[in-house]
Parts: C-alpha cells; sequence; structure tokens
C-alpha cells in the first residue's frame, strides 16, 4: 500500500505540472489566435492528457518498469507515445483543421513544448535529488 501511495504521489506532481503546462502553453498560444477563454470540455482533456503524461513520464523515465534503458532511448519511447496521445486527442476531439499544415504546426509545438517541459522536470529532479541527498548526508553524520 505504501508503495502504491509513493507512486502516486509521483504521478500527481507530474500531472500537475503537465497540467499547469498545458494550462499556459494555451494561454500564450491561444492568445495569437483571440481566444480569451478555455472550454469546461478543454479542461476535462487537458486534465486526461495529464495524468497519461504522467503516467507515460513514470513508467519510462523511472526504473520502476524499465529496469535498464538509455536516456535517450526512454526519451523517444515517452515522445513517441506521447505524441501517438495528443495526435489521437487532436482527431477525437477535432483540435484543428486535418491538413497537412495544421499538422506540421502541431509536430512543430509538440517538439518544442516536449523539449522544455523535459528540460523543467530535469532541473526538478536534480534539485530535489540534491535535497534529498543533502538531506541523507545530514542524517547519516548525526547518525
Amino acid at each position: 500500500m505504501k508503495r502504491i501511495i509513493e507512486i502516486s504521489v509521483v504521478i500527481k506532481s507530474i500531472a500537475a505540472l503537465v497540467f499547469a503546462g498545458q494550462v499556459i502553453v494555451f494561454v500564450i498560444i491561444g492568445s495569437f489566435f483571440g481566444l480569451s477563454s478555455m472550454t469546461f470540455s478543454f479542461v476535462w482533456q487537458a486534465m486526461a492528457i495529464a495524468v497519461i503524461t504522467a503516467v507515460l513520464h513514470y513508467v519510462t523515465f523511472t526504473d520502476a518498469v524499465i529496469k535498464k534503458m538509455r536516456y535517450s532511448l526512454r526519451y523517444v519511447m515517452f515522445s513517441l507515445s506521447l505524441f501517438a496521445t495528443l495526435a489521437a486527442f487532436a482527431i477525437i476531439f477535432q483540435w484543428f483543421p486535418m491538413n497537412a499544415t495544421a499538422w506540421l504546426l502541431f509536430a512543430l509545438i509538440f517538439i518544442v513544448v516536449t523539449g522544455i517541459m523535459t528540460a523543467a522536470f530535469e532541473i526538478y529532479s536534480k534539485i530535489t535529488g540534491r535535497r534529498y541527498n543533502e538531506s541523507l548526508s545530514a542524517y547519516l553524520r548525526n547518525k
């Protein structure tokens, strides 16, 4: 039970960051297209995508499921899975016209946003890891 709680905390934290990132990206990109609000449907879609992304991130970037794999392969696996998920959402919920220009723009935005969010996760992990290592060192010194 403890392990399930630990995993759910990690997934919830990542999902929250992804959801916040989606809202920020929506606001920035929506501003260029003259959008002034977000539909309730979009909020639910964003929440579902955040949870799916968090699970994909957990599966691909931790050793909990995949024990030994180079980071570059994990990144490719994560990116392709996430792109397929987002493409499915784009088709099902008709996010944009189904033409080559729209899909090219979608792919470009995906590449840029995925790169930024992956960098943010890496920075967060390094900061958190450093904090945990400092706490562990302090604990071991006092023991």
